[in-house]
């Protein structure tokens, strides 16, 4: 006979479930001190056990991801275990004699679309999707003022994904006019203007490849010094662990910030929605995140799979420039 393997639900995906249940039940995440312990994660909340209501639904939900898992009660009013059969995942302490004076702050999470302009239907299904996901629009994609002007028409934020040049140039393509180490300064900054004087409604920028390009420091600087002319801001999409742009923007004082999560190197709908909710599980731990994907069907389907499930678990989908600190002095995404 068979025996049958019950397979083990992945952490992040419990530790979401719980993290929305304390959400629901008005707990901000400031009041929260998360701790590795000897194989389980233990939770010091400085708040009330929330209402039994919010415990059977985290019950509910803990079991659509495996019927071996069980909130337990261990000392009523006081504390929970989550446990895999018999094996502790958390133990959460409530404190409510610790409680802190705090404004709750909703966390926020910023999703860019990259590789966008080569045809309208992905900009058509994310728009019916209605999340505010942001536009990176390729410059030399053949509808690429098309999308520009849709998204912005819709409400959406639209970003120049700028091609730069990667490792393993030439044999790796980055597309028609890309910027590489080869230019100077001034023809780097020449094709960056022109590109921004073509597409309309941009209002920043990241880059489309870039591994090589973004490590340069004099390459990058002559990047952000035209996002700064033009008072714009940059995310750099880290396709480099060695990136030098988030120091340069720093330098140059333009508003920047790195993307945390690749949402889609698995093609896989089950694998994207995984992604979402460890995006989403950093935005309610650090208060922001930022994911980039790009426009596959897997990922289109994942995102409207997910909408819902982001608004329900109180997580705000923004712009990203929203999650951008303004430079002092200056306006985020107005020209002049």
């Amino acid at each position: 006979m068979p025996i049958s393997v019950v397979q083990t639900p992945a952490i992040g995906d419990v530790q979401l479930e719980l993290d929305s249940m304390l959400w629901r039940a008005g707990i901000s995440f400031d009041r929260l001190q998360i701790t590795p312990e000897s194989g389980f994660l233990y939770y010091e909340v400085r708040a009330p056990l929330p209402a039994p209501k919010d415990l059977k639904q985290l019950q509910h939900r803990l079991k659509k991801l495996s019927k071996e898992l069980w909130v337990e009660n261990r000392q009523p009013g006081g504390q929970l275990v989550i446990r895999f059969n018999k094996e502790i995942l958390f133990l959460i302490d409530f404190k409510p004699s610790k409680i802190a004076e705090s404004v709750p702050v909703r966390p926020r999470m910023a999703i860019i679309m990259d590789d966008l302009g080569h045809e309208t239907h992905s900009a058509k299904t994310l728009i019916d999707i209605q999340l505010p996901v942001t536009f990176a629009i390729l410059p030399y994609t053949a509808q690429a003022g098309t999308v520009a002007r849709l998204a912005h028409q819709n409400g959406y934020e639209v970003m120049l994904h700028i091609p730069m040049e990667p490792q393993n140039y030439p044999a790796i393509d980055p597309g028609p006019g890309a910027l590489i180490m080869s230019m100077d300064p001034f023809a780097v900054q020449n094709q960056l203007r022109q590109w921004l004087d073509e597409l309309p409604y941009v209002v920043g920028g990241n880059n489309h490849m870039g591994s090589r390009l973004t490590e340069d420091p004099e390459s990058m600087g002559a990047v952000l010094e035209v996002l700064r002319e033009r008072r714009m801001f940059f995310i750099d999409s880290r396709t480099s662990a060695s990136s030098v742009a988030i120091i340069e923007a720093r330098r140059k004082g333009v508003p920047a910030i790195s993307r945390d999560v690749f949402l889609d190197n698995v093609r896989e709908v089950p694998a994207i929605a995984r992604e979402i909710r460890k995006l989403a599980g950093m935005a309610r731990r650090r208060g922001s995140a930022v994911g980039i994907c790009h426009p596959y069907p897997e990922t289109l389907a994942a995102l409207r799979q997910e909408a819902e499930v982001l608004r329900e678990q109180g997580i705000d989908v923004v712009p990203v420039s929203q999650l951008l600190v303004k430079a002092k002095g200056r306006t985020v995404g107005k020209g002049g």
